[in-house]
């Protein structure tokens, strides 16, 4: 076939790769050891050519999510396109393919439900270990078999606070203080993990009461990566979020890690004037095609015309926050976020 024509549509591309893998594999078998470097490196060579034909034009990555194609065939992973309508929607423009220029729209656009089976059916990253295991055992191998899932020590019921990798559990239990702890220090322990339970109780109680306020908004947006310059030669790995509209006002979450891997912290921000004082109740949650499990943190802001920044607040994770930065190696991180307006 000509290299140099006009792009195949996906379908055909992808029918293409494979029929080169079939080739590869239907050469004859010389020797065992042979044959599985050949066996690998097809392998090899069908993820990378999939992972071209299948990723997002936008973050150029396969997102295991609903996937839009415009009128050519262009594929735009969910969140991207999400993005690209809101920014359309906001800058009084027509949204269109990153790619061809066209015009896209969720009316004009359909899913391509092949490709997101396709990609479905492909070996997954585990987050904590970064292997990549099939779909089949993904479940399995992050719950039970993965060595840095993260854990906590067996003897938490009377009062040890250790959560870690899993590799590193036998160890600690052999050490582990609680063990040899007196009557006080356990029941110490135990009253302080009563506390710790009856804060979240009471922050769940907060959000299903602030669900019931007159004006609350909801958004599924994505952290995007960009360098910010401290100085000549500092530099931070820095995120921020696409505009979004939220009670007729213009907002963006800006964040960065500090100090350490396990330190992620965001800013809400308000783009724009106000007339009189806005004071917001909100919080960060897992969004959808996300597998960060966030903790949710009920955080609370009066902004004024003089104080359009919120404070910055720290984004944890329900156990081993050190698992943390490995979400954010993808090039967009998908969460969502909640928004009341307090009367």
């Amino acid at each position: 076939m000509n290299e140099t024509g006009p792009p195949l549509p996906v379908d055909a591309q992808l029918i293409r790769s494979c029929m080169i893998i079939e080739d590869e594999n239907a050469s004859p078998k010389k020797e065992t050891s042979s044959t599985n470097k050949i066996s690998k490196k097809s392998k090899s060579v069908l993820k990378n050519k999939l992972q071209k034909i299948l990723c997002c034009a936008v973050c150029l990555e396969l997102r295991r999510s609903a996937i839009y194609q415009c009128k050519y065939g262009h594929l735009i992973c969910a969140g991207c396109f999400g993005d690209i309508l809101t920014e359309s929607r906001l800058q009084n423009e027509i949204a269109s393919c990153p790619v061809c220029q066209s015009t896209i729209s969720k009316d004009l656009c359909t899913r391509n439900v092949a490709v997101e089976k396709t990609i479905s059916a492909l070996p997954m990253t585990c987050p904590y270990c970064l292997l990549q295991i099939s779909p089949e055992s993904y479940k399995t191998h992050k719950k039970c078999l993965c060595e840095k899932r993260p854990t906590i020590c067996s003897n938490n019921l009377i009062g040890c606070p250790w959560e870690g990798p899993h590799y590193e559990k036998h160890m600690h239990q052999e050490q582990c203080k609680q063990l040899s702890a007196n009557g006080y220090d356990i029941l110490q322990s135990l009253n302080d993990m009563d506390e710790e339970s009856k804060d979240e109780v009471n922050l769940y109680e907060r959000i299903f009461e602030l669900l019931s306020v007159d004006k609350f908004s909801y958004h599924d947006l994505q952290f995007k990566h960009f360098n910010y310059n401290l100085s000549t030669e500092d530099k931070i790995e820095a995120f921020e979020t696409s505009k979004f509209s939220a009670f007729d006002k213009l907002w963006m979450i800006h964040g960065y890690f500090k100090d350490k891997p396990s330190e992620f912290h965001y800013q809400l921000s308000l783009k724009g004037t106000l007339d009189k004082p806005l004071s917001l109740h909100y919080l960060l949650v897992k969004g959808p095609y996300s597998e960060m499990e966030i903790k949710p943190k009920l955080c609370q802001f009066t902004f004024q015309q003089n104080s359009l920044d919120g404070p910055f607040e720290t984004l944890s994770l329900w156990y081993h926050s050190d698992s943390l930065k490995s979400f954010f190696q993808a090039k967009r991180i998908n969460f969502r976020i909640f928004l009341f307006e307090n009367n």
